[in-house]
């Protein structure tokens, strides 16, 4: 009786919560935004590195002075480069690897590492920062994400926190942007974009809105939380069923279209619910998928959380991993140019960024039977054509 009471309570709070949504229009076509047409909305070197880096240089016609530039060095940057000169400064975007880097004549230098989801690589502010000390002799590194959590410890080895480089925010460059879009009163094409910038960056920050107050107010109600964090605890094995639905599909693609039989060795795949939920959760890892082949080379194809779909070539046999990688690096003219190299990984590129199931976008896509189906299908046939493209091109992979 009490398992019946609560699965009544429970259906109850769903509906009030749907209520709720559809007085405030959630759910509904959200208003055109060019940066979530052209690019995926967690791109952070094509859509946010470049958005950021033509804000920070940009001049109003006829000005010598970056406004935006120097409101940004006011607000986040240490004291100490607060005399920034900016008005010959230069903006520049991927000098270096560095996502963004503003330089001057007197030696200045600032170094944004964006980041959205991506880890940090080994060593890579340190890098960095080793690397800006030859060039410059006053720098600074500022890293960006959404939360403002710290970089690994193994990207900073024994950089200083706020002496050599400072953690930022994207909810907290928020009143940034909209300074930004105040100043562009008179640039009307500037200030529509600064706009919708600024509604990309209140939904990846997960900005607290009227319906978001509203929510709250009902979750406070009789025993409505515990109810919620119930459903909470049952929402990855809801993901877990329909992407399991989707993996056993793309395997379906790759076993119709043959490319087990072009690997020679056994499967190493793990597509089950248990397994996709674990990752969901981030227990085990943050990714699985389908691989096929035998050491030292095996080939596969992805979730990723950050990363989305990803075709993979893994290789853990240290003897062969850089043979390998160069081998395949020769080759990127004929099958991709890959994103690697990664840890055990000597070659990898993206299928789709969205769709793993980890974000809320992605839940739309797998709630939506049409959408998954759709997004089942593109997946499963690009990664057999590009695993095809790999192994008719390396053959030998696996002596």
């Amino acid at each position: 009786m009490n398992d019946e009471r609560q699965r009544e309570d429970a259906e109850w709070l769903l509906k009030d919560a749907a209520i709720l949504c559809a007085r405030h229009g959630a759910g509904r076509p959200e208003p055109f935004n060019v940066f979530t047409v052209l690019r995926s909305e967690s791109d952070e070197v094509n859509l946010h590195s470049r958005f950021l880096a033509a804000l920070l240089d940009h001049r109003k016609p006829g000005e010598e002075r970056r406004a935006n530039l120097d409101d940004f060095i006011k607000q986040f940057v240490p004291e100490r480069l607060h005399d920034f000169a900016s008005n010959c400064a230069k903006v520049e975007r991927e000098r270096d690897r560095i996502d963004i880097l503003i330089t001057n004549d007197r030696g200045q230098a600032l170094a944004i590492e964006n980041k959205i989801y991506a880890g940090d690589g080994n060593q890579q502010l340190k890098r960095y920062h080793k690397e800006l000390a030859r060039q410059y002799k006053d720098i600074h590194i500022l890293y960006l994400t959404i939360d403002g959590h710290k970089p690994s410890q193994q990207s900073v080895v024994d950089l200083r926190v706020e002496e050599e480089y400072t953690l930022i925010s994207y909810e907290g460059i928020l009143p940034w942007l909209e300074r930004c879009r105040e100043r562009a009163c008179d640039e009307p094409e500037l200030r529509e974009v600064v706009a919708q910038y600024l509604r990309l960056i209140e939904k990846l920050t997960g900005k607290e809105s009227e319906l978001m107050e509203e929510l709250k107010k009902l979750l406070r109600d009789d025993n409505n939380l515990l109810l919620a964090h119930q459903l909470a605890e049952a929402l990855p094995y809801a993901k877990a069923a329909l992407m399991h639905k989707m993996w056993e599909r793309i395997k379906s693609v790759l076993e119709e279209h043959s490319f087990t039989d072009l690997v020679e060795g056994e499967e190493y795949s793990d597509i089950s619910e248990d397994r996709i939920r674990n990752a969901i959760v981030g227990k085990r890892g943050r990714s699985f998928g389908l691989y096929y082949g035998q050491e030292p080379t095996i080939l596969g194809v992805e979730a990723a959380a950050g990363y989305g779909f990803i075709v993979v070539v893994y290789c853990k046999n240290k003897e062969k991993y850089h043979e390998i990688r160069d081998r395949l690096a020769k080759l990127e003219s004929k099958i991709g140019r890959g994103e690697g190299p990664a840890n055990g990984c000597p070659w990898w590129c993206a299928l789709r960024r969205a769709g793993t199931g980890l974000q809320p976008d992605d839940i739309k896509i797998l709630v939506d039977e049409e959408e998954r189906e759709k997004l089942t299908e593109d997946i499963a046939k690009s990664a057999v054509k590009k695993l095809k493209e790999i192994r008719k091109e390396f053959p030998t992979a696996n002596s």
